[in-house]
């Protein structure tokens, strides 16, 4: 027996299921005891209820309401009277009062079950085990999509129905971000990407090793074949090999908004000492410049002037041109105070070509193909940008070792 949240998880075996040996039968967790105080449950609107265990385990209580579907946002399932019984429909979804847990992969599901069941005409209780954190999470999140409120105006409404729900606060950045995205989850979107990465680091602290329920964080590699490739990439420099896409990047804000590097090398947390990140990044940046790396390309073999005054002004016109595209690249995705991002570090999303990140905490990152260090990565531990801003978890490249390249030299390596 262990304690969860004050109470006794109980386990419980199903009636039916045969233990193919004594020591390792089939077991379903259950929450037999029910000591989560009186009942409570309050109409947060029409058919709309939102309460605690107590209230979700008693026939009585649900059929006194016309409660004929139960969303459980608990730890275990509810008894199995309720789970069983012809005329309920339940839904669990198992998730702690933790600010880590990630409830916000389930609004779009559970909006569709609290919806779909409204239109039936069937009344729904949202519960957890208060009811005040968990499940009003999601009811909170099931307001904002539905009248397309933000989290303050939707946490109000249900305040006003039921006076002491409080979302932790990790649930609550989860729904400022749900608005964000515009009430959907957009995998594209920077802030769930960190917010994704977060979560990996976390469970990769624990485990020693990236899970499987966590993979979905490490993209494909944008070096292999592609049918559509994107059309700005960065390559290793040594082998041209392409290594990340622009899409790949993770932007951040300078926390010094001078981006002056101080005289004395900035320490970086949880790696070894050969080499910080503004150590590293120092040579290049004095022959780049902020806006990017310089162009890389290679002299004509012509005879004539004429053809060399046309080589020459290409040249210039393509320099223009990929310094133009860098600062805008920059420029399209800061903020909305238009504050410049820092470009002294690529810190960038993990990818499949860096294969030591599924199995070791940090590391260097080497180029697939040359094995020439390019960076390093740090799951458990902050990484700090010459900038002053701590990344966690952080996968960067390190600009003197690759160069930004435009969709011609992308295709000649990935076709």
């Amino acid at each position: 027996m262990s304690l969860n949240e004050g109470i006794a998880v109980v386990t419980k075996v199903v009636p039916g299921v045969r233990s193919r040996a004594k020591d390792s039968a089939e077991v379903q967790l259950t929450r037999e005891d029910l000591d989560a105080g009186p009942i409570s449950l309050d109409e947060i609107e029409p058919g709309l209820w939102l309460g605690n265990a107590s209230a979700a385990a008693d026939l009585p209580t649900l059929q006194r309401h016309s409660i004929r579907s139960i969303l459980s946002v608990d730890s275990v399932p509810l008894p199995v009277h309720i789970t069983d019984h012809p005329n309920l429909r339940v839904r669990h979804i198992q998730a702690a009062d933790v600010p880590r847990e990630d409830l916000i992969r389930h609004f779009e599901d559970t909006n569709r079950f609290i919806g779909n069941s409204l239109a039936e005409g069937r009344h729904v209780l949202v519960h957890c085990y208060f009811g005040v954190s968990r499940s009003a999470t999601i009811t909170i999140a099931y307001l904002m999509d539905k009248y397309r409120l933000g989290y303050e105006a939707a946490f109000a409404r249900v305040r006003a129905k039921r006076r002491f729900v409080m979302p932790n606060p990790g649930f609550v950045n989860q729904l400022k971000l749900y608005a964000r995205m515009g009430y959907r989850i957009d995998r594209s979107n920077e802030r769930y990407k960190l917010f994704r990465l977060r979560l990996a680091g976390d469970n990769v602290r624990k485990a020693k090793r990236l899970p499987t329920e966590c993979m979905d964080v490490v993209k494909q590699d944008p070096g292999v074949t592609q049918e559509s490739p994107e059309p700005y990439v960065y390559r290793c420099r040594k082998c041209r090999r392409v290594v990340a896409s622009r899409s790949n990047l993770l932007l951040h804000k300078p926390k010094s908004s001078s981006m002056v590097v101080s005289a004395s090398p900035a320490k970086t947390v949880g790696r070894e000492a050969e080499a910080t990140l503004e150590e590293e990044g120092a040579n290049d940046e004095a022959a780049e410049g902020v806006n990017g790396p310089p162009a890389n390309v290679a002299e004509p073999n012509v005879e004539t002037p004429m053809a060399t005054e046309i080589a020459t002004a290409t040249n210039e016109l393509t320099e223009q041109l990929r310094r133009s595209s860098i600062s805008s690249e920059h420029s399209n995705r800061s903020s909305e105070k238009e504050t410049p991002m820092c470009s002294k570090i690529y810190f960038v999303e993990p990818l499949a070509w860096m294969t030591d990140i599924y199995r070791n905490t940090q590391g260097r990152l080497y180029c697939p193909k040359c094995t020439v260090k390019l960076g390093s990565f740090n799951w458990v531990m902050a990484t700090k940008c010459p900038c002053g801003a701590e990344i966690f978890p952080a996968f960067y490249l390190v600009p003197s070792k690759t160069e930004y390249s435009t969709v011609v030299q992308n295709v000649q390596v990935t076709v």
